[in-house]
């Protein structure tokens, strides 16, 4: 681990130390307009509400203008800013900032930098590995302004960060540093840091690729804050794992992907540090037909390990999610975390979570995709004394996308989570989530 930081500190002391200077090439300008509405009931599984706001009707815009130059010496920039706001003010909070523009991406990247195979992007960018089980997605730039109502719908997912990659085809190394958070006090004291080691490898057949990783997250607390007697490396989340993925067949595609943590857990300076121990697993296959219809089925498995509430001593075993860029239901995903539930106790549906889902896609026209989701939850760990069932629910996911042109596409998503025994009566209300959206690129 220590070598991985000097490595990405020496990349950091290159990069500022060698002035570079460049002429522009050529300049391109793209964007996207994308414009939903929503109707939602049931969210918190009681009653009409989304997060103690009635929330029935809302209509929302996500805008996009990004310039990307290409310059001299293989060096590229590009810049993209976004703008995300509800129509109407739905939400307790004022909307006087909802034409803000926020920053997505503001990176450089620099190919064939000192080494032919090395490529280094230090700026604003967009981060996934893999299929995203673990890295895809930074969940904490979703709402900046807390004003949008549903904002699992953003896209602003990029990370702060620093990334070295070497290409040694067929081999791909990925050496990654993120800023995620920057508290009050100086040298990174009380800081939130991610740290990404990534290997991938892509075979001559089988259209097979196999990767390793190692990441850490390091959430620190400010010196001095009241029981913060692990100041400097207070929150930590080690995780280590492997994917594989191939096709036996030209109509199967196989894969799985099996991760550990360890590490500390204190989520506040007042808690007692624990040690990690969780895992998550997750095990697809998709059978492709051979129709003009191009029918496929998929059958998934999804593992993330939970803990006991009421269990505060030992090894904690909650998976934690860190910046997943994948998910696989409208609901359920998001439940306890992004949406509160109106029950104490009850487990979020980013961890201590199975998952059992079928999928069928079907295009009966060339611009037309038909995709139906059948989910079954449940939880691996109890999580209440009086409540030791285990069945979460179900989720059903109709979606529709239409292709109109090449450059506008209409979708809609009909979602209803079906809360299962675990939740008692008058708290087990089904969750419904209607999304109708029109989106444009340029």
């Amino acid at each position: 681990m220590k070598m991985l930081k000097v490595l990405f500190i020496l990349a950091l002391v290159v990069f500022m130390a060698v002035p570079a200077f460049a002429e522009t090439q050529n300049v391109k300008v793209s964007g996207a307009i994308d414009s939903y509405w929503f109707h939602r009931t049931g969210y918190d599984l009681t009653s009409d509400t989304q997060n103690g706001v009635t929330k029935v009707d809302n209509f929302r815009s996500n805008t996009q203008v990004e310039v990307s130059a290409e310059l001299t010496d293989n060096v590229s920039t590009v810049v993209n800013v976004v703008n995300e706001r509800d129509w109407t003010n739905t939400t307790s909070v004022s909307t006087n900032n909802e034409f803000d523009v926020q920053l997505d991406l503001a990176n450089v990247k620099m190919k064939e930098i000192f080494y032919a195979p090395l490529t280094l992007t230090v700026g604003r960018q967009d981060i996934w590995l893999g299929r995203g089980f673990v890295i895809g997605n930074n969940s904490n730039s979703w709402n900046p302004d807390a004003k949008l109502s549903a904002p699992e719908y953003s896209v602003l997912t990029a990370f702060d960060a620093v990334r070295a990659t070497l290409d040694f085809n067929p081999w791909t190394i990925d050496l990654i540093y993120s800023k995620i958070a920057g508290g009050a006090q100086k040298f990174n004291a009380d800081d939130t840091d991610l740290y990404i080691a990534n290997v991938n490898y892509k075979f001559s057949e089988y259209n097979a690729v196999a990767e390793g990783y190692f990441i850490e997250q390091n959430a620190r607390f400010a010196a001095g804050a009241a029981g913060a007697a692990e100041y400097g490396k207070s929150n930590v989340t080690d995780t280590i794992g492997g994917r594989v993925q191939f096709d036996p067949i030209s109509q199967i595609t196989l894969g799985g992907e099996l991760a550990y943590q360890w590490g500390d857990y204190k989520p506040l300076v007042t808690s007692n540090k624990r040690s990690r121990d969780a895992y998550a697993a997750d095990v697809f296959g998709t059978y492709r037909f051979d129709n003009v219809w191009k029918p496929a089925l998929t059958l998934e498995y999804v593992y993330l390990s939970g803990q006991d509430p009421n269990d505060t001593t030992g090894d904690y075993g909650a998976w934690n999610s860190l910046y997943r860029g994948r998910f696989y239901t409208a609901y359920n995903d998001f439940r306890g975390s992004v949406y509160a539930e109106n029950y104490t106790g009850g487990t979020a549906g980013n961890t201590n979570q199975e998952i059992l889902q079928v999928k069928g896609d079907i295009k009966p026209l060339d611009d037309l995709l038909l995709s139906v989701r059948y989910s079954y939850l449940w939880t691996p760990q109890d999580q209440q004394v009086s409540n030791t069932n285990k069945d979460l629910g179900n989720e059903i996911d109709l979606e529709a996308t239409y292709d109109y042109t090449e450059d506008v596409s209409f979708n809609f998503l009909a979602g209803w989570f079906i809360p299962g025994k675990y939740y008692p009566s008058g708290k087990d209300k089904t969750a419904t989530d209607l999304v109708s959206s029109v989106k444009v690129t340029f």
